[in-house]
């Protein structure tokens, strides 16, 4: 956006907005423009949710903007917030850039400036017309440089690679192609390891064959078994690499983060979570990366990988004057997040998938796998990271009404047949895989008013008393921006709620379908085996054993108590893809037939061999693979530069 301020110094004083082109002045001169002075407001969805802008006019230019409200991911979302205005403003148009990698939150500030100038009268298409900045910006200029290490991607993988290498010696570049700390690694929580130093402070202690086993099963024996194992065996060195790089980490006991029973029982404490977020920790590791002599270069996003005779020895990319930087390195590693912002290819490899609503992967267009492929990579299969189910309604993770209706309560497809066990859909893994496998992937809950009986009475742990296998264990840590204590969501979860209110609100929205029997809830939902499945439930929770899927007794509560609800279920958190190219063990990518390709490593959400056809079902998998297949990488390469 810098372009948009050295425009003050070209562009002509504005009174009405008109076009200042060379030549003729009076050609392709834009109309004048007025508007009712004074300050409207108006209101845009965004990534996360509506965005609130203020704007003020004078009788003949917009004077200011604010943005007085939003729920967009901090750091994320502080460019184009503070950028976009100052852009608007200082040319008088909207005919200005969004800010890459936060596009969304961009187009709702312009589009809520936009209806605020409609509001003062004025045609908001006008400015759209005007001539943009960067027919004034300085001329492009092509850069050529020599290093070491290229790092494609400046997220947690390529982050990792970068610091590792610079640190390992080399001389390193790393390109970004967003204009901030981006990536999944700045929305997820936690990391797992075998036997950190968090985890020895706390006692905890993760069994690398457990964890092997894990990543082999759920993947259906399809992982890369020698990939598997040396990052399980570098996942703990890696831990304690970011802890004494300045990243805070904690770690949580087993659950915590998942709140699945399964997860608490079953699984030991595998996440070392970000204690003050991920935009803070890749932040802090960008500016020691810089501090040490690193060359990092945002909204230079990398379009091609340049080899000499057949050999990898570079990569081009496009500066944010618009010039090509042509960078001559030993040493290639690609990680550019995979492909979750290419609705082409999300389409092309997923075509039947409804993948949800949340996509916090800024910047991730393929741009990696294609150059990767480009250059000889061997391809390997590609799964969406679903991370859990919601109903659609307007609420979001923080309201009340989530807990009762991510229950194991009553669950069927969208002919009312019951079809599992309903704990499934409390682990986010499990829940996301169950529901792939219906019908048009059509889930529902059926409830009745039994459930608001409950937490009116006990809480939401009446439930699902899970927060009580972390009392004595307190812990912080934040996910998406969002932060978690322990202590306290322990409290709320024994806080009795009447949610009665806010059910019928969703009901009058039409998000849940109400009725007073049964067999009217089946009528409308169209659902004609509904009624001798619920009769079927009711009969196993009489007996108090569920002899069709053997869910825990504790969990089954007969629904014959009216009037009868159902919601509707989604995907969310499409939080990246993960596979694509063909690496082996040290992270070197590799052609088909297995051999590697001198001189280019691939790592995080861009590498194949960590999964089948599922994520893992243990908390940090894809977080913990991103940093350590990084720092591997990193090693290799800025060995492989000295040789």
């Amino acid at each position: 956006m810098k372009k948009f301020i050295s425009m003050l110094l070209t562009v002509c004083l504005l009174v009405t907005v008109t076009s200042c082109t060379a030549g003729n002045p009076d050609q392709n001169k834009q109309p004048a423009i007025s508007y009712k002075a004074g300050t409207y407001s108006s209101v845009a969805q965004g990534h996360n949710g509506d965005v609130t802008v203020e704007v003020t006019f004078t009788d003949s230019e917009i004077k200011e903007i604010n943005v007085k409200d939003h729920d967009e991911t901090e750091g994320i979302s502080d460019k184009p917030i503070s950028e976009i205005p100052d852009a608007i403003i200082s040319s008088q148009s909207l005919a200005v850039d969004t800010v890459s990698g936060a596009t969304m939150t961009s187009k709702a500030i312009l589009s809520a400036v936009e209806d605020c100038i409609k509001q003062a009268g004025a045609d908001p298409e006008i400015l759209k017309g005007k001539e943009n900045a960067s027919e004034n910006k300085a001329e492009a200029e092509n850069e050529t440089i020599d290093t070491d290490v290229v790092v494609v991607g400046a997220g947690a993988s390529g982050t990792s690679a970068a610091l590792t290498a610079l640190q390992d010696g080399a001389k390193v570049v790393l390109l970004e192609k967003t204009a901030f700390p981006a990536g999944a690694g700045t929305a997820a929580g936690s990391m797992f390891s075998v036997n950190s130093r968090l985890q020895k402070e706390n006692g905890e202690k993760v069994d690398p064959e457990w964890l092997f086993d894990q990543y082999m099963t759920t993947s259906n024996y399809r992982a890369n078994g020698a990939l598997v194992k040396n990052i399980i065996n570098h996942s703990s060195e890696t831990v304690d690499w970011l802890i004494d790089n300045g990243v805070k980490l904690t770690n949580l006991p087993a659950g915590m983060q998942s709140g699945s029973e399964k997860m608490i029982e079953e699984n030991p404490a595998t996440a070392n979570a970000y204690v003050e977020g991920g935009i803070p920790a890749i932040t802090g590791l960008h500016k020691l990366f810089k501090e040490s002599g690193g060359d990092l270069r945002y909204e230079t996003p990398a379009f091609e990988i340049i080899t000499n005779d057949g050999t990898v020895s570079g990569v081009k990319a496009n500066k944010p004057d618009g010039g090509v930087l042509t960078v001559n390195a030993k040493s290639v590693i690609i990680a550019t997040g995979g492909f979750a912002n290419n609705p082409e290819m999300v389409k092309e490899y997923f075509p039947s998938n409804n993948l949800g609503t949340y996509d916090v992967v800024g910047g991730a267009e393929g741009d990696g796998l294609k150059m990767a492929w480009s250059a000889g990579a061997g391809k390997t299969d590609v799964i969406p990271q679903n991370y859990g189910v919601m109903p659609i309604t307007d609420a979001g993770y923080g309201d009340p009404i989530m807990m009762p209706l991510l229950s194991p309560i009553l669950f069927v497809n969208n002919q009312g047949v019951r079809f599992n066990n309903e704990i499934v859909f409390n682990e986010a893994t499990s829940g996301v895989n169950a529901m792939r496998n219906l019908p048009n992937e059509d889930l529902y809950s059926i409830f009745d008013s039994q459930l608001l009986d409950i937490v009116k009475e006990k809480g939401l742990a009446g439930l699902m008393n899970l927060d009580s296998a972390f009392i004595g264990k307190p812990r912080t840590y934040v996910e998406v921006g969002w932060e978690t204590n322990s202590d306290e969501r322990y409290q709320e979860s024994i806080t009795p709620v009447d949610l009665t209110d806010r059910l019928n609100e969703l009901v009058d929205k039409g998000y849940i379908i109400k009725a007073d029997s049964i067999e009217e809830l089946a009528e409308k939902l169209e659902m004609p085996k509904l009624k001798a499945n619920v009769d079927r439930y009711n009969e196993l929770c009489a007996l108090g054993k569920d002899e069709d899927f053997y869910k825990d007794p504790k969990y089954m509560r007969a629904v014959n108590k009216g009037p009868f609800y159902a919601a509707k279920y989604e995907y969310v958190n499409f939080i990246g893809t993960l596979g694509g190219v063909l690496i082996d063990e040290t992270a070197q990518a590799c052609r088909d037939d297995g051999s590697p390709i001198d001189n280019l490593w691939v790592t995080g959400l861009d590498a194949g061999g960590m999964y089948g056809d599922s994520y893992v079902y243990f908390e940090g998998g894809t977080l913990g693979f991103a940093y350590t297949s990084g720092h591997i990488a990193g090693a290799e390469a800025a060995d492989n530069s000295k040789k």
